[in-house]
């Protein structure tokens, strides 16, 4: 008999029922409290969160690199630069620190040029007159403030003394003081501002340097801060600031600007900590009455008789001695003799790499006071017109250096006075 093939039902059900437990089972693996998809989903959420704490211990880590290599600085704006005497400086992005001998301590006038190419032994002759220089000034805030120091430099203010106490200096002095204190310190020129073309004078309009062409913001070169460069006079305080504004106008790392008084009183209180006279200055600032020295380069003639300057038409260059015992005689006979140098032209007049920050030019600063009722102090004073003074520092090639020294305030001329002996210098402060 042939026999049929199948299952029976027993089979079937038994089947049936295992697949069903086998089934339950695989539900609970996979979708219960501890299934597969419980777990995938922990593991992802594990991951994430390792994830989320690697990206914050590579940020600390991060910040501790920044704090060792710069200092916890906008590695976008400046490198930290350890100076040859062993303290650290901020250069800005666009400056290179020099390297050269006696411009890489900060004790002694640490250098910064614009541009990147290395500045060393071998080319800094050149970079000098090439490139912008600015020399950093350290403002630690506890043995070096950034201030105004009218107490210690009052004995040598003059002209409307009355109302010396109401100059001003505020604007934007918040963001300067908030630079000052994150980085340590400004920059000043190395030199007075400067023209671009260092070439002999000649007075007439087709020189771009020329006196007309000089008091003007707008369509004028930029000034320099670069040495042998004819000074730039011929300028008012209002035109002073603008050229001082404009030269870094573009950079993300400094905002340039018209030196301020409290720039440079503190550079004064620095200079002064190393026992350089800032209240006669006359040993190492271009004076009047100065001892008899040799300069080779651009120089100007001038001369006082009693009621009128002579101002030179025409720079000499070449080598020269300036002469001694000269005197504010001031008549037609013996007019006084006054010689006005290019920048950084006398290694004598240099104070920490700072060059002519006594004598030469007067140099505008952004202090001012404006007469009025409220300003008046003695009956002598009666200038109430609303006038605006600016302040002048640092002395002239006119006057002697006990007269008109480093520290010296002058507050005689107004924000639209220009002439052939005064002058200006921009600071840098640290975005």
């Amino acid at each position: 008999m042939k026999q049929k093939k199948g299952i029976t039902l027993i089979a079937l059900v038994v089947t049936i029922v295992v697949l069903l437990i086998l089934a339950s089972v695989s539900i609970t693996v996979v979708f219960g409290d501890d299934g597969i998809l419980a777990m995938a989903k922990e593991a992802a959420e594990k991951t994430n969160k390792s994830m989320e704490n690697d990206v914050e211990d590579i940020g600390k880590l991060q910040n501790t690199i920044n704090d060792v290599t710069n200092n916890g600085w906008d590695v976008l704006k400046v490198t930290a630069v350890t100076s040859a005497d062993g303290r650290t400086v901020p250069v800005p992005k666009g400056f290179v620190a020099s390297s050269a001998t006696g411009e890489n301590t900060v004790s002694g006038g640490f250098v910064i040029y614009e541009g990147t190419d290395a500045v060393t032994d071998a080319n800094v002759e050149n970079a000098r007159k090439e490139r912008n220089q600015f020399v950093w000034i350290p403002a630690n805030g506890v043995s070096l403030k950034y201030a105004q120091d009218k107490e210690t430099w009052k004995d040598k203010t003059y002209w409307y003394n009355e109302c010396k106490e109401h100059w001003k200096d505020e604007e934007k002095l918040e963001e300067r003081t908030a630079s000052v204190e994150e980085y340590g310190g400004f920059y000043v020129g190395r030199y007075e501002a400067g023209v671009e073309e260092s070439k002999d004078y000649k007075n007439d309009d087709n020189y771009k340097g020329s006196a007309e062409n000089r008091n003007k913001s707008e369509g004028v070169e930029l000034p320099v801060t670069k040495k042998e460069r004819q000074a730039w006079n011929y300028v008012d305080q209002t035109n002073a600031k603008k050229l001082s504004e404009k030269m870094y106008a573009t950079s993300t790392s400094v905002t340039s600007r018209l030196i301020d008084s409290y720039a440079w009183d503190t550079i004064c209180t620095w200079l002064s900590e190393s026992d350089i006279d800032v209240k006669d200055s006359t040993s190492w600032g271009n004076y009047l009455n100065v001892e008899k020295y040799k300069i080779n380069g651009l120089y100007a003639h001038h001369t006082y008789n009693g009621e009128s300057w002579t101002p030179a038409t025409q720079y000499q260059k070449g080598e020269f001695e300036i002469p001694d015992n000269r005197t504010y005689t001031d008549t037609e006979e013996n007019p006084r003799q006054c010689y006005e140098i290019a920048t950084g032209l006398s290694e004598r007049n240099k104070a920490k790499n700072i060059y002519d920050f006594a004598g030469n030019m007067w140099e505008w600063t952004t202090e001012t006071e404006t007469h009025d009722s409220t300003h008046q102090k003695s009956e002598s004073y009666t200038k109430t017109d609303g006038t605006t003074y600016a302040v002048l520092r640092g002395g002239s090639f006119c006057y002697h250096g006990g007269d008109g020294p480093a520290a010296h305030r002058s507050g005689d001329c107004t924000v639209s006075n220009c002439y052939f002996g005064v002058g200006f210098r921009p600071v840098l402060y640290l975005l």
